[in-house]
């Protein structure tokens, strides 16, 4: 990303058509965010401001966003002051991430008072800031005391701008200074660029290097200015540079062919930051279960490792048995206060002793030992089959913490939830539980290049539902075999599958596994009727026969190629 000064002054040149428009309707998607619905010329617009600190910015949104029912204090302030305001003047100050709008509004007893809603786009320092005409602050979205903070964001106090060294704005002549603030001889030239002009972004640096091919003391400013006067260009794009996407409002010949362009800067930003923020939202939304969720694999990985030291205990049963019969076979030899008696075992003809409790006679001695001996058969039973029940358990854990780390929707964590309650993990809440399940559960949806259609489960819930209720008994079944992960059905009869086609399936399978970084990946494959549910098994515990194995390598690129959407 490159959020700069750059890409605000291009950004400002969309917002102009709030000018002149009324503001009807504040709303705040949560503690950092906003959305001001504004009518201008004759269209509702929807202004998204965030002081989120990943994903601070500011732009047009045609997404819907959830509200909380009630309001935070910030909103109310921003009601009573902006609702209803004309916004007169949308400025950006010198070339910085920073945005006054000057909203005209009425108060209370019909006079008109004049506010100033300031942005401050500044990474985790962003804020959000309401003052009157005289820069009296109203009310900020974060609060900053005098006690740690150069400056004070509080209401009642005078508003003070962030503390920025002092440099030169490039769209002035100030930028002719720039070579007497630099050192040609002391290097990192870019770095030293960034420090002494306002607005600039690495990026935006590389792109004035590239232009001028090395700096020099006579080339820099004009390579700035050539920069510049390129960008006027506007035409918003994205890059991928790895596992990172860049956008920005121009291209840029340093990164060579953008991988997808935009029709305006605020579909680009909504692309953009509307899918990573809302993945944001739902993995917070799903940490309190993932925390239960490992608290309870922790406490399933305890009681194994107890369990199998109770087994190893009960282990030495057979030897407290031995004991019992042969001090009955040999009472005779006992004496009284004996502490041990040494007998031939008659199991292997060689001598044995056994210790004794010298308080007790030879035959409740014998007895002693047949009860330990009974004792630990019962415990070994019962640690036996508890031992079972908790390496399923654990799976089971293993499992949902792998799911966890792929949920991508709301719909996800909520059956992740309602899985919970009804196994008694958490408290089931009726009132949701009712309400969801008046919802499909939706499975996502593939296509193999063979023009074949593959359904994933990528929870418990959708994998039951899959091979339970959606697939046929003729459809071919996938998954990883003796791994965590989803189930996946071609779903077309096996005689219309060929071999390309069960290889991606298969890959889907790794993929969507706890194997997904490996290589090589084992996928067992069978007809669903070879498939069966057992009855009290954990949600999304299957057994299978009639199995093949293939061994596939998951690939993102292939997956997002058969990727085509998702269906009920």
């Amino acid at each position: 990303m490159a959020f700069d000064g750059n890409f605000v002054h291009a950004l400002l040149g969309e917002l102009e058509v709030l000018k002149r428009g009324k503001i009807n309707r504040i709303q705040q998607i949560d503690e950092t965010s906003m959305v001001f619905k504004v009518r201008s010329a004759g269209s509702n617009h929807n202004l998204l401001i965030s002081a989120h600190p990943m994903y601070a910015r500011f732009h047009l949104t045609t997404h819907k966003y959830e509200f909380p029912f009630e309001p935070p204090m910030f909103l109310r302030v921003a009601r009573k002051h902006l609702e209803g305001g004309i916004i007169q003047e949308i400025r950006q100050l010198g070339n910085d991430r920073r945005v006054e709008i000057h909203i005209q509004s009425r108060n209370e007893i019909g006079d008109e008072i004049r506010r100033i809603l300031i942005l401050e786009i500044m990474g985790r320092h962003s804020n959000i800031v309401i003052t009157d005409a005289d820069y009296r602050i109203l009310d900020g979205v974060k609060h900053l005391t005098p006690n740690n903070n150069s400056r004070t964001i509080m209401p009642g106090f005078d508003y003070t701008a962030p503390p920025t060294e002092d440099k030169l704005n490039p769209r002035t002549d100030a930028i002719e200074e720039l070579p007497s603030k630099i050192d040609f001889n002391a290097g990192r030239l870019n770095r030293q660029i960034l420090s002494n002009v306002e607005g600039f972004s690495p990026l935006f640096v590389k792109e004035v290097e590239h232009n001028a091919g090395y700096f020099t003391i006579r080339n820099i400013v004009p390579a700035i200015r050539e920069t510049m006067e390129k960008a006027e260009n506007i035409k918003p794009v994205m890059y991928t540079d790895g596992d990172r996407d860049i956008f920005y409002f121009t291209p840029l010949s340093h990164l060579g062919e953008a991988y997808e362009t935009y029709g305006s800067l605020s579909q680009l930003m909504d692309d953009y930051y509307h899918d990573r923020y809302r993945k944001s939202l739902i993995k917070q939304k799903a940490q309190d279960y993932l925390h239960l969720i490992e608290r309870e694999y922790e406490k399933t990985e305890r009681k194994v490792e107890k369990l199998k030291e109770d087994l190893a205990e009960a282990a030495e049963k057979d030897k407290y048995q031995k004991y019992g019969e042969l001090l009955t076979a040999f009472m005779h030899q006992v004496k009284p206060y004996d502490e041990s008696i040494e007998v031939i075992d008659y199991y292997t003809d060689e001598p044995l002793e056994i210790p004794l409790d010298k308080n007790l006679s030879a035959s409740d001695n014998a007895q002693k030992y047949y009860k330990r001996y009974n004792k630990l058969k019962t415990r070994e039973n019962s640690a036996t089959v508890q031992l079972d029940r908790a390496r399923e358990d654990l799976e089971y854990f293993a499992g949902l913490l792998h799911q966890m780390d792929s949920i991508t929707t709301e719909e996800e964590v909520d059956e992740i939830r309602e899985e919970l309650a009804e196994q008694g993990i958490i408290k089931n809440n009726r009132k949701q539980s009712s309400k969801k399940k008046k919802n499909k559960i939706q499975l996502h949806a593939y296509r193999t290049t063979g023009g074949l259609d593959v359904l994933v489960g990528k929870n418990n819930k959708q994998n039951d539902y899959l091979t339970s209720r959606k697939a046929q008994n003729n459809h071919l079944w996938f998954h990883t075999k003796d791994i965590p992960g989803s189930h996946v059905v071609i779903t077309h009869p096996a005689s219309e599958i060929e071999d390309q086609d069960i290889l991606e399936a298969a890959m889907l399978a790794a993929y969507h596994s706890k194997a997904q970084e490996s290589e090589s990946v084992p996928v067992d494959y069978t007809e669903i009727k070879h498939v069966h549910k057992v009855s009290g098994a954990k949600p999304g515990f299957v057994t299978y026969t009639d199995q093949k194995t293939v061994h596939v390598t998951p690939m993102k690129s292939k997956v997002e190629q058969m990727e085509s959407g998702r269906t009920n």
